[in-house]
């Protein structure tokens, strides 16, 4: 099949979580023999065509300084960019991942440029999250709405719960959604190496922003370190509130038991400071799938996280980690004390995850659920 992707940026320019997802899809895709494209934005100082891991990138449209920061304008562009690609170019498939190239895509569906159109959708707004209205706005969930209620062929997901608010919140039939976790490169996982496990050490990975609540996670740290004082938490990630979490640090007196990281570029680097540490905490009020559970789940690692979206479906709780009620920092406090105090209990609940893992989220097995709806799809 020739298969073209769309979607915003691409690895190694940038490495958020749809990013990795789409490059570990896409390279095995090649490895199957099929002829796969990327669409992309420019990114200042990176060529327009690169060729990785047999994969053709195209990056098209807009020049951005700065990524993920585009504004409305840049949006723009890059549909008519991508429009004009579709029409010039025909693919046996095209998969626009949300959320802007869903527009490009639908429209080359409308009018039959493109006969197999699938639109794979991430995460979903939600309107009980303020934080996250305050983030994007309120135009965010009307904007979602329609850009999800846009015609395509079929729609591909990552978790059943974002399946159920497609199917109720969007009106989208449910014979349409077909669900595909994400999933790991253990090979990779297995391959990087650690000497020595930061005693009692907590960490976070992610994009530092509301919805997140990365703030619970420090003041739960003010709790714990009246009991275990000498407990590290490390953040690793970036966004628009790290100075607020900064500050917060700082009130809270935790500078000798916070430390930021910022961004690390270099997947590998993530994976070791996981396998470094002794439980991976994801305090988020809004998972599509919670994608870096399951990598500290592969590293043999406990994790405990809100039930929130389609991290139900990675944890089991009490088994490969704990599910607990959103918002409670006491509570919060007490589930990582648990498994800082019961490291036995900690390593076997490390074992279930990576189990589980092994299971259910490794990338063949992703890949071949795709390419069973890719071919539903051509039928």
């Amino acid at each position: 099949m020739r298969i073209c992707y769309i979607i915003d940026f691409f690895v190694p320019h940038y490495q958020g979580g749809g990013e990795r997802r789409l490059y570990e899809i896409a390279k095995r895709m090649v490895k199957k023999g099929h002829d796969v494209d990327v669409l992309c934005m420019k990114i200042k100082n990176v060529p327009d065509y690169e060729n990785i891991d047999g994969i053709n990138v195209y990056h098209i449209g807009p020049t951005i300084k700065n990524p993920p920061y585009r504004s409305p304008l840049d949006f723009l562009k890059f549909i008519i960019a991508v429009f004009k690609w579709l029409m010039k170019n025909r693919y046996d498939v095209v998969d626009a991942q949300a959320f802007i190239p869903l527009v490009p895509a639908s429209l080359c569906y409308i009018f039959r440029i493109q006969k197999n159109v699938i639109g794979t959708i991430h995460d979903v707004s939600q309107k009980k999250d303020k934080s996250q209205w305050l983030y994007y706005g309120n135009i965010a969930y009307f904007i979602e709405k329609f850009l999800y209620k846009l015609p395509f062929k079929k729609i591909i997901t990552v978790s059943n719960i974002i399946k159920n608010i497609l199917n109720e919140q969007y009106g989208i039939p449910n014979n349409k959604i077909y669900v595909v976790y994400n999933g790991v490169d253990l090979n990779l996982i297995d391959s990087i190496k650690v000497e020595d496990v930061d005693t009692n050490s907590i960490i976070f990975v992610g994009r530092l922003i509301p919805h997140k609540h990365v703030d619970d996670l420090i003041k739960a740290v003010s709790l714990i370190v009246k009991d275990i004082p000498e407990v590290k938490l490390k953040i690793i990630g970036d966004g628009i509130v790290r100075g607020e979490l900064e500050t917060l640090v700082k009130e809270l007196k935790l500078e000798n038991n916070v430390k930021f990281f910022g961004k690390l570029d270099d997947y590998k680097d993530v994976i070791r400071e996981i396998k470094k540490s002794e439980v991976l905490v994801l305090p988020s009020t809004r998972e599509g799938f919670g994608m870096v559970l399951v990598e500290a789940n592969a590293c043999y690692k406990p994790v405990i996280a809100y039930k929130s979206g389609g991290v139900i479906e990675v944890i089991d709780n009490n088994c490969n980690g704990f599910l607990m009620e959103e918002r409670n920092i006491y509570e919060l406090s007490e589930k990582i004390k648990f498994l800082l105090k019961n490291k036995n209990i900690a390593k076997e609940m490390g074992k279930c995850g990576r189990k589980k893992v092994e299971r259910m989220f490794v990338w063949d097995r992703v890949v071949e659920e795709i390419e069973k709806v890719y071919k539903v799809h051509q039928n």
